[in-house]
């Protein structure tokens, strides 16, 4: 099916409006990761890394995931165990160019137990938590910032941007381009492809590829 961008389409998006059950879940796990203490800071943590290694970005049980390996680096980094929520999730084998994630952290004197300092500079952030990640390889922090306590990095995304790399011709892929593109060995018609793309512009409902039990945005 092809159309022009401009057609008028019946609109979908009223049918996932209002309160559902699905909203109030969401609503809650916000709830959940808002920092009720003050003496908690708030980062946002940007993110870079190549996905061939990782199990996806969500934390697994016996897996190297994303999620899991920057854990581990801010819990070396500060002593006790965060939780980071990401702004996107990618699956096993895919890339990030910048993953947007959050993670609350107390500042704790690792001379006097108990006391409380003040927060880290972000800059002293990005750099300690790359420290610990620089045995990896493929994974490292781009951009630390400090953000209010309500934000999330999920629910307060105005937008996420997606490549997706095909090469085409019968030369193999280039050592620098394995694991970055999709190898087609036949030529593309590049113009049928540009006009199928067409039924994609615009606003869309496309819930009904979510998963069973899959949270919104």
């Amino acid at each position: 099916m092809t159309g022009s961008p401009t057609e008028s389409r019946p609109s979908k998006i009223l049918k996932t409006q209002g309160h559902t059950d699905q909203d109030k879940e969401d609503k809650q796990l916000q709830d959940l990761s808002m920092s009720k203490n003050p003496r908690i800071q708030r980062y946002l943590v940007a993110i870079e890394y190549i996905g061939t290694r990782f199990s996806g970005s969500q934390q697994q049980p016996n897996c190297r995931t994303v999620v899991g390996v920057l854990e581990e680096a801010f819990h070396k980094f500060i002593g006790q165990p965060v939780s980071i929520f990401c702004s996107s999730r990618t699956d096993a084998g895919v890339h990030a160019l910048s993953n947007v994630c959050h993670v609350d952290v107390e500042r704790i004197s690792k001379r006097k137990p108990g006391e409380v300092l003040p927060p880290h500079e972000p800059s002293v952030v990005r750099r300690a938590v790359n420290h610990f990640l620089q045995n990896e390889g493929d994974i490292s922090v781009i951009d630390v910032r400090c953000v209010p306590n309500d934000f999330h990095a999920r629910f307060k995304a105005q937008e996420r941007t997606y490549f997706y790399r095909l090469v085409s011709g019968s030369e193999p892929l280039s050592t620098f381009e394995k694991e970055r593109a999709w190898h087609v060995p036949e030529k593309l018609d590049l113009n049928a492809m540009q006009e199928a793309c067409k039924v994609l512009v615009g606003h869309h409902d496309f819930s009904s590829f979510r998963a069973a039990g899959c949270q919104f945005s």
